[in-house]
Parts: C-alpha cells; sequence; structure tokens
C-alpha cells in the first residue's frame, strides 16, 4: 500500500485524539500524519477557569503538540482554504505566501471562535475566555482591579472596581463565577482598604436555570451553594449593551469594572469558506463522520453536526466528545485504507461535571449524582488524570495539593499594551472623558453624537457647550499640550468610537500630514473662536432661548426614493439652501445641501444616494450655546431641530447668521437688529 497523508485541521481535543490514535492504528510507512495548529500546544479549556482564579498555574493548562504528538507532524501555518475537488489545502507559509499541500484523507477539527459581536459593545468592553491568552489577560484584570481598589479614595469607585461581572450561565459561564468569587474573597486579608461587602460577583443568565446540561436537582444545589458564596444570579435576563461602565439588560443596567462573557461563538474561517454542506454553520456529517458527499473528507468536533447512534441524537460541543469523535474518525480512515466497512459514531455520555467555587461542584457520573465536596473532589480527580501526559498530571496535582494549604498566587505580569488602536461603545449619559482626567487617548467617533460638557464657577455641575457627530474627533487639545482634559465628553446617543493611545496618536500626527493639518483647524477652531475671546457673548448665549431662533422646515421635504432629477428641480424652484429628507416625513433621516447636489454631479440616483445621513441636529430643548458651538464645530450655517433623541421628529432649523446677530446686538445695543431672512 503507497504511503498516504493524512491532513488534520485543527488541534483541540478531537484533532489531538484522531492524531494519536491514527499513530497507533498506521505504521510510519504506511501513513504520514500531519496537524496543523495556529497555537504548538494543545489548551485544556476545562481548566481555563482555574488559572483565572490561581487555581492552577497558567501553563499547566497547555501541552506542547511535539511533545504530545512525537510522531505526527504538527505545523503551526494558519489554513485558509480547504479544496476538496483538488483534495489539497491551503495555507500561508512561514513568509505569509500561501502554499498549497495535496492529502488523501483530511479531518476538518477546527472548532469555533469567540465572537463577542452577538451584544453590542461586548467586543469592545468584555473579556472572553477561550484560549489561554485570555485566561492570563483575565486574571491580570482581576488582580489589578483589586490593586486599584486598594488604593482608591472614593468608596462608589472601589466598589465599581470590585464588581465582576460574568455573562452566561453555562459549565464556562459558573466554573468563571466560582473562581472569580474565591480568588477575590480568599485574597482580602491582604488587602487593608477593601471590606468584602465591597466585593460583588454577578452571573447573568438567559434562562431560568443555570447549567441546563445537568438535572434540575443539581442545578438547584448550584445556585444555592454559589448564592451562600456571595455570588449574584440574575437569571431570565438578556444582556443587550455593552459600555466601559457595565452591561444594560431590558429591566436596568448592571454596573461592574470587569465583563467576562462566555457567551457567543461563530464557524472558524476555513470552516465557513469551505464549499460543504452545513446547517447552522456546522458541517453536516454522514453516520461514520464523513462529510456529507465525500470519501475523503471528515468533521468532528464542534465545526461539525454529528448525529450520535446511541440516542439519535446531535452530539453537544464537549470535550468530551470530541475525543470520542476523533477516536472514532481515526479508526474509520484506518478501516477506509484497509478496505473495511466504516462504522457509525456512537457513545454513552460517562457523566457531567462542574466546579462551583469554594471547594464545591456538581456532577453526574455513571447515572449517579453528587454534589458538594464529593463531588469537587471527584470533578479534581476526573479531570487530572484527563490530562494528557503523567508530567502534567503531576503538576497539577501539586498545584492543587499546595492550594489546600496555602493563599493563592496573587502576582501578575502586566497585559496592559501602551500602543493601540481600539473600538469601543457607550450608551446615552455614559462619559467617554471626564474634566480633569490625564490625556491618554484619541478619539474618533464613527457613530453617534457626544456632547461636550464643561463645569465653571458659574456652572459647576456643568453645562453643555457643544455637540459633536459621526467622522469628527475630540481628546486632541489636551494631548498636544499635555494637559489634563478642560472639558468632559458624554454619549448622546449610542456611540462608536475608535480610540488610539496616545502614543500611537503622537505617531501618526507627526508624519500624517492630512491628520496634523485637521488637528490644527480643530485646535484653531476650538480655542480662538468668537464666543470663547468674547465672555459676554457667552453670557447673552446663556440668555437667549433657543425657541426663539427656530424657523420652520423648508419645504417640501423629500424622501430617500426621489429621484435625483426630482431633487434638482426642487433646488431649482425653491430660494432654500438646504432641504430635509424624512421617509415618513416627521423623521429626520438626512438632509441635502446645494453643495452635496452639485458634489453628486448627477450620478446618484435618488436622494438617499445625494443626502448626508443622519446629520448632526440639535434639540429642542438645548441651549443657544448649544447651537452655537455646534456651528462652531462643524462649520455649518444652519443646524437641524429635532424633538428628542428617539424619535428625531423634525421641528424646524436654527441660522447662523440670525443667532450671530442677535449676540452681536445683545453685547452691542446700537448695532442693527437680525435681518429675519
Amino acid at each position: 500500500m503507497a504511503k498516504k497523508r493524512i491532513v488534520i485541521v485543527g488541534g483541540g481535543f478531537g484533532g489531538v485524539k484522531c492524531a494519536g490514535t491514527l499513530r497507533k492504528l498506521l505504521d510510519r510507512d504506511e501513513a504520514e500524519i500531519v496537524l496543523f495548529n495556529r497555537e504548538n500546544h494543545l489548551v485544556f479549556s476545562p481548566l481555563l477557569a482555574e488559572a483565572v482564579g490561581s487555581s492552577l498555574n497558567i501553563l499547566d493548562v497547555i501541552v506542547p503538540l511535539r511533545q504530545l504528538l512525537p510522531q505526527v507532524t504538527c505545523r503551526t501555518e494558519e489554513v485558509q482554504n480547504i479544496d476538496l475537488a483538488r483534495q489539497e489545502i491551503e495555507f500561508a507559509g512561514y513568509d505569509g505566501q500561501p502554499r498549497r499541500l495535496p492529502y488523501d484523507h483530511v479531518v476538518v477539527a477546527s472548532g469555533n471562535i469567540s465572537n463577542l459581536n452577538v451584544v453590542p459593545g461586548m467586543a469592545d468592553h468584555a473579556y472572553p475566555l477561550k484560549t489561554v491568552g485570555d485566561a492570563a489577560v483575565l486574571r491580570t484584570q482581576v488582580l489589578q482591579r483589586l490593586e486599584q481598589a486598594e488604593s482608591c479614595d472614593s468608596p462608589e469607585r472601589r466598589r465599581w472596581f470590585l464588581s465582576f461581572i460574568i455573562v452566561g450561565g453555562g459549565y464556562s459561564g459558573v466554573e468563571t463565577a466560582g473562581e472569580i468569587n474565591d480568588l477575590v474573597r480568599s485574597s482580602l486579608r491582604f488587602y487593608q482598604s477593601i471590606r468584602e461587602v465591597d466585593v460583588t460577583v454577578t452571573l447573568i443568565h438567559s434562562r431560568d436555570q443555570i447549567l441546563p446540561e445537568i438535572s434540575p436537582p443539581l442545578r438547584e444545589f448550584a445556585r444555592q451553594k454559589m448564592e451562600k458564596a456571595g455570588i449574584t444570579l440574575r437569571l431570565n435576563a438578556r444582556v443587550q449593551l455593552a459600555t466601559g461602565e457595565g452591561v444594560g439588560l431590558k429591566d436596568g443596567f448592571v454596573s461592574g469594572g470587569t465583563i467576562v462573557c462566555t457567551i457567543g461563538s461563530t464557524i472558524a474561517p476555513v470552516v465557513d469558506r469551505l464549499n460543504a454542506p452545513k446547517e447552522k454553520g456546522r458541517l453536516l456529517t454522514e453516520p461514520d463522520l464523513r462529510l456529507k458527499g465525500q470519501a475523503n473528507a471528515w468533521a468532528i468536533g464542534d465545526c461539525a453536526s454529528i448525529i450520535n447512534a446511541h440516542d439519535g441524537q446531535p452530539s453537544p460541543p464537549t470535550g468530551q466528545f470530541a475525543e470520542r469523535e476523533g477516536r472514532q474518525c481515526a479508526a474509520n480512515i484506518a478501516r477506509v485504507l484497509r478496505g473495511e466497512p466504516t462504522r457509525p459514531f456512537t457513545f454513552k455520555v460517562l457523566g457531567q461535571l462542574c466546579s462551583i467555587g469554594g471547594h464545591s461542584a456538581v456532577a453526574e457520573m455513571f447515572g449517579r449524582r453528587l454534589s458538594g465536596f464529593a463531588a469537587w473532589f471527584a470533578w479534581r480527580g476526573v479531570y487530572l488524570f484527563k490530562l494528557p501526559s503523567w508530567s502534567r498530571r503531576f503538576q497539577v496535582g501539586f498545584d492543587w495539593a499546595w492550594l489546600l494549604l496555602f493563599p493563592r498566587d496573587l502576582s501578575y505580569l502586566k497585559t496592559d499594551v501602551t500602543d493601540r488602536v481600539s473600538h469601543a461603545h457607550f450608551e446615552p449619559g455614559d462619559f467617554i472623558i471626564k474634566q480633569g482626567d490625564p490625556p491618554v487617548g484619541f478619539y474618533v467617533i464613527e457613530d453617534g453624537e457626544v456632547e461636550v460638557v464643561k463645569a465653571s464657577p458659574e456652572k459647576p455641575d456643568g453645562e453643555i457647550v457643544a455637540v459633536i457627530g459621526r467622522g469628527n474627533f475630540f481628546g486632541e487639545q489636551a494631548l498636544l499640550s499635555n494637559s489634563p482634559r478642560s472639558a468632559s465628553i458624554r454619549a448622546r446617543t449610542p456611540v462608536e468610537v475608535v480610540v488610539m493611545g496616545r502614543h500611537v496618536f503622537t505617531t501618526i500626527s507627526k508624519s500624517l500630514a492630512p491628520l496634523r493639518q485637521a488637528l490644527m483647524q480643530a485646535l484653531t477652531r476650538r480655542t480662538a473662536s468668537f464666543w470663547q475671546q468674547r465672555p459676554e457673548a457667552l453670557a447673552a448665549l446663556r440668555h437667549f432661548a433657543l425657541r426663539d431662533f427656530i424657523e420652520p422646515a423648508p419645504q417640501p421635504v423629500l424622501t430617500p426614493g426621489t429621484p435625483s432629477l426630482e431633487v434638482t428641480r426642487v433646488f431649482a424652484e425653491h430660494p432654500a439652501d438646504f432641504f430635509f429628507v424624512s421617509r415618513d416625513g416627521t423623521r429626520l433621516d438626512g438632509l441635502i445641501t446645494l453643495t452635496d447636489l452639485l458634489r453628486a454631479q448627477g450620478t446618484g440616483p435618488d436622494a438617499e444616494a445625494i443626502m448626508t445621513k443622519d446629520p448632526v441636529a440639535i434639540l429642542e430643548s438645548d441651549t443657544a450655546l448649544v447651537a452655537a458651538s455646534a456651528f462652531r464645530e462643524h462649520g455649518m450655517k444652519y443646524l437641524p431641530v429635532i424633538a428628542d433623541r428617539e424619535s428625531r421628529r423634525i421641528v424646524g432649523f436654527v441660522r447662523a447668521r440670525k443667532l450671530m446677530a442677535s449676540v452681536l446686538q445683545k453685547i452691542n445695543p446700537a448695532a442693527p437688529g437680525p435681518n429675519p431672512t
């Protein structure tokens, strides 16, 4: 028999078990086994929560693949495509160039990847727990929060630092909540300023009970034990958004300085690109684990939809099933190479185990239910002997025994990245910057609007002095002058911003001429305006009521579907310089100026292609000072006025000329009054 090449894509439980079993079943002269995995180690994911809680050394949850599979060719290049027709895989080589490798059999075991974008703002503000890197970063975050709380002189802020939110009540969420709770509460004796009542660990779950995979009595036991340990459970609660201050639920907001998200996953890109039948993103397989319609392509683990012949039910995405699928897949490949019939995948679940913190666990093993310390001891024993090498078993066992006698390790390595560009989400009312804060970031608004709030001796609680919208930026003045923030920035609507670290901002602003020019223009505009230099003008603006300057909306109000030729006719027949666009005649969806029309040059088929979508607008309840600052910031001659942010109902518009003329007359009564046109 000619030597065959078997390629396995993915080094999780299923892929590793498949590779190891194949090596036992097939001699080296029968088959070359190649395992592709982006990391050079297997992550023992059930123990990631233990690493977060310092119950385990972070390196003890990984095993190097080359040592685990010494007779398997292990490669860390990223597989980008699997060409089933040509029987080749495409991967990025050491130099980044695409390369191809032919195969006789391929096993897809790439699993799933985290996808925190299922909830607005979650990807920006929450910590996932999927990889050993995630565990290391989260552990550092928890310990940093303890250090910040210890030195904080504000009781309210100290409680926020010590508030931990875990989203998801499955195995990962429950174990993470228990470990963080144990780590924080057991370490308080080493901190002088922190009291136990300051600590809050909240587990949020969308169902009426946690741990849906186990029986109701054990779920209830787990709930009672966790609540007794000090963990707050929010059941039947679905997280709708996440910000830098916490998470929003349908019935309120949960404040917290650390958010951990254990929900949300998506298929790996290589699976998404694979031309094979799928159901809900998972590869459909035959009973023997072959891909539907394929003779030499197989799929196992979380990325595959596999029917268990034992009960006719889909196999759950757990490590226990992935290992058995890997073993069965390897056996079937060996049978195919030897001309023997394959067998369907069948497996009877041995048990379920979950640690809930405080040396307690819940377990169902061989038809028996265990809870409390006995279950925790069994949980530790089972996972200890599931570790794939005796050296790692001794290391982990020693760590666990050590913690029964000594406190957890509180040291950590800082994982902060100095230079970075990231995204952030804020809800209305959230402060992005506070007056007096040190300059640490530069912000560009991707979507939404923010308010500039400035405190002064006359207005110690602060007043709104400007509104900034999409495409604009803020934070540059303090960075350029290396001075504290001169005003607060508060989200006016839901806001998405790009955050640029100080050092990245400095480097780019020095080397990129257009950005440097824009910054200088903004700095000049914001510091040398008429309003800033004339205190009497500011006083006059505070005196005026905005409603005295509101004019009716120009007619007609266009719709997004209005043809561009009709838009041109409207401008030709009416004297207005702009027109509003609305789908229903009341809500402000866009604005078209004569400049917009000329710029389009007839290329836009309708008003929607020409208009400025969701233009910056001021509220009917805003002050004349806000309107004046918005004119200054955006360089506009007129601003739409809407009733409120939610409805965006068109009220009218305000002219910059009319407002300025009124201010001039107020501070200089001899000046002529404003021209109403």
